[in-house]
């Protein structure tokens, strides 16, 4: 299982992450819960997953995060613990 790659995003895919931050409403805690749950550099499967912060979803593809989504709005994919 891949680990997510945060260094490697394409501009497009940074510009799109940031602008979901803004639109989802992201608050810093949520950025702190997400930022602690990066540093045990979490393994995702191949292909679409989201992981459920309670508040917010992050969604991906393998290892790329693609997206945030509002915590009733709904994901693709496999859930990551």
């Amino acid at each position: 299982m891949p680990e997510i790659q945060w260094t490697r995003l394409s501009r497009g895919v940074k510009q799109h992450l940031m602008d979901r931050l803004k639109d989802r409403r992201i608050t810093p805690s949520d950025m702190q819960a997400l930022q602690e749950w990066i540093l045990h550099s979490p393994q995702v499967p191949v292909g679409k997953w989201y992981k459920d912060f309670g508040t917010f979803k992050l969604c991906g593809d393998g290892d790329t995060p693609l997206t945030f989504l509002e915590k009733d709005q709904i994901p693709y994919g496999d859930e990551v613990d």
